[in-house]
């Protein structure tokens, strides 16, 4: 009887030891949990939070450059808003580098070709940074998003078939959007990652998770519905994206994607 009350008591004590050991070990797990992948606590983004509501921090500067250069021309499916910002160095020194993109250059023969139709290419990067550094390894951007679409219609004098724009002002996190003319259609994408690594694309109000794949091509019918496919790519920077471009496009199921009877 006594050995049975002592095996008990001595399993209860284990048990109760083990659930002491899991709920010391859960405050220092959440506060590992709190981290970003870039180091960036979720404090510190509290802060940058209350900061955009604090003047005394805001970029003047930037703020009054802004204003005086309102674009009134559309770049995309939203009109860009003036917004007072906190400075970016803020959330860390050299945290900010700078932001991109490829594909568009103002050229009326900037497209690429499949059997005589014509894609029409635009990606989004962000430059190597003190929160970004780690995870770019070495490279000197990181594209988050690219958009390849199939067109009917350039503009080879006024190029207004289409109309991109990256911006910072989120900082520590980005958006950028454009669109592009087709003869009887116009696609209409935004983009933004943030400084978790979270990014996410909206491309004629169909939603993407860019984890699943940053590539997304488009390709309008002859009906005015549209077709896409995302595709998985490696990491890209902007000096490999022109290739990679070129690499897919000789691929089989993208060439069929693109010449499809369906197809405009």
């Amino acid at each position: 009887m006594n050995y049975n009350l002592n095996l008990n008591i001595r399993s209860f004590s284990c048990i109760y030891a083990l659930i002491l050991l899991v709920s010391c070990a859960n405050p220092a797990d959440e506060k590992q949990d709190s981290e970003t992948p870039n180091g960036i606590t979720e404090q510190q983004l509290l802060q940058h939070l209350s900061n955009r509501n604090d003047s005394s921090v805001w970029d003047l500067e930037i703020f009054y450059s802004d204003l005086e250069n309102i674009q009134e021309k559309s770049t995309g499916p939203f009109k860009v808003g003036i917004f007072p910002e906190p400075k970016y160095d803020l959330i860390g020194e050299e945290s900010f580098t700078g932001v991109g993109s490829f594909g568009l250059t103002g050229s009326g023969n900037n497209y690429k070709e499949i059997k005589e139709n014509k894609i029409l290419y635009n990606s989004f990067y962000v430059k190597e940074n003190s929160l970004n550094k780690k995870r770019l390894d070495g490279n000197s951007d990181e594209i988050f998003f690219q958009i390849l679409v199939l067109t009917d219609s350039i503009d080879v004098n006024r190029f207004s078939h289409l109309s991109s724009h990256i911006i910072s002002r989120n900082h520590p996190d980005y958006i950028g959007q454009g669109y592009f003319l087709t003869k009887n259609n116009r696609i209409d994408y935004s983009a933004f990652i943030t400084v978790q690594n979270d990014s996410y694309a909206i491309i004629s109000t169909r939603l993407f998770n860019l984890k699943y794949g940053k590539t997304i091509l488009i390709a309008p019918q002859k009906d005015g519905s549209l077709r896409s496919r995302q595709i998985k790519s490696p990491s890209l920077s902007s000096k490999g994206i022109d290739q990679y471009t070129d690499e897919l496009l000789k691929k089989k199921e993208i060439i069929e994607f693109f010449t499809a009877g369906g197809n405009i």
